[in-house]
């Protein structure tokens, strides 16, 4: 073997040693725990400061990329396609072999590499052309904004909900059932609407009903950029940089959409009943494993195989899933050498994979509804966390029924 070689292996087994040691020295550490799960208890806050989190987060952050990274590399074929061929120029550039491992410079070289790269790309429907020319711009100004929604820095959980802007009567009953803020047995619980400016260039300017929506209630967060489906990824992004500036202490994030129904009482019990190491992982939901891209046109889940080929990793439905708010920084940095893909769980998924961290599979996650006679069935809601789709009227309907004294299941 070349001395070369040599040295990548020896540097490659450093590097796992290194990443093995600081996540059992992560697992130990000591973590203040509520007295109780009952009424009027508080979830304390973190035992050091944000600024330290993130200092902390910094120590070794190389051999930890490096380290999970590689993992990612060995599941994703280096191949032709432009997802995958950029890709792995990132993983070559950690390596030091060429180029810069990350730059996303809106107005870049990304998005004309693309067009002149892949050959069919006069095929593609408008949106993912769209989305590809500018898939590397990834600063937006934020136009609405809610700095203090975590004041205190005590939130347990995090009800981070995709919307658009049109979509009023769906947020309302949200903010009316299960999204409704405050201390649940104890445990903070507040909630965030995540919209775009637009919803299309053919669509009416709702901004301004957004904004006044947003000094009734005090819970949307609205960037400039236009929301549609291939977006959604960015807005994912933005919104992890939104909680790592304003929420960095939340225990946990429930990412969900705003035509989902979660159990939120039984959602916090879950959670209060991890044990440490999980909490600090928790990467939960509806999980799918061995899925690969769709190749039908029609399908809003297609994607050319001149843009990506190969399986997808486990990811979490992106209907609705929970994380640990533990990990908020890491995804965003484990971000910054994975491109964008257009299918936003998926590409959560691939963060995650980044990190060395795997779906949990939970069966009371629905993110594909549940049977037809069940549907209406206040007994069965009872029993699930999360549950896809319901109406903002199926939403309230149900939501009142469970907090019924009489209901009997």
């Amino acid at each position: 073997m070349q001395g070369s070689q040599c040295m990548t292996v020896v540097l490659a087994l450093l590097t796992l040693g290194a990443l093995k040691a600081y996540i059992d020295w992560s697992a130990v550490q000591p973590e203040r725990q509520p007295t109780s799960r009952g009424v009027g208890t508080a979830w304390p806050p973190s035992p050091i400061s944000a600024a330290e989190a993130l200092d902390n987060e910094e120590l070794g952050l190389s051999l930890r990329l490096n380290a999970s990274l590689q993992l990612l590399r060995q599941n994703i074929p280096e191949a032709s396609a432009f997802w995958n061929r950029r890709q792995h120029q990132i993983f070559r550039a950690l390596e030091g072999v060429a180029g810069n491992a990350s730059r996303w410079e809106c107005g870049g070289d990304g998005g004309r590499e693309a067009a002149a790269e892949i050959k069919d790309f006069s095929s593609y429907p408008v949106l993912y052309q769209r989305f590809l020319l500018h898939g590397d711009c990834r600063n937006y100004p934020l136009l609405v904004n809610q700095p203090a929604k975590c004041a205190g820095n005590r939130t347990f959980l995090l009800l981070a909900i995709k919307s658009v802007p049109g979509n009023f009567a769906a947020r309302q009953a949200v903010r009316e059932t299960w999204g409704r803020e405050g201390n649940l047995g104890g445990l903070p619980v507040r909630t965030v609407f995540l919209l775009g400016s637009a919803q299309g260039s053919h669509e009416p300017d709702l901004r301004q009903l957004v904004e006044y929506e947003s000094q009734l209630f005090r819970d949307v967060l609205m960037w400039d950029f236009e929301d549609t489906f291939f977006n959604l990824t960015l807005k994912d992004w933005l919104f992890l940089n939104w909680t790592v500036g304003h929420c960095p202490g939340a225990r946990f994030i429930l990412k969900g959409d705003d035509d989902v129904f979660i159990n939120t009482p039984k959602v916090l019990g879950y959670l209060g009943s991890l044990d440490t190491h999980t909490a600090q992982t928790l990467y939960t939901g509806q999980v799918m494993a061995n899925a690969s891209p769709f190749r039908l046109r029609k399908s809003k889940y297609y994607v050319p195989e001149s843009f990506y080929v190969g399986p997808y990793p486990a990811y979490a439905g992106g209907g609705g899933y929970v994380f640990s708010g533990r990990l908020v920084h890491r995804l965003l940095q484990v971000s910054q050498y994975i491109p964008f893909y257009p299918i936003d769980d998926v590409y959560t998924g691939l963060c995650f994979q980044g990190l060395g961290v795997h779906p949990q599979a939970h069966p009371d996650f629905q993110t594909f509804d549940i049977a037809e006679k069940d549907r209406e069935d206040p007994c069965v809601h009872n029993k699930l966390l999360l549950v896809h789709r319901r109406s903002p009227q199926q939403t309230v309907r149900l939501w009142r029924q469970l907090g019924d004294a009489q209901l009997q299941c």
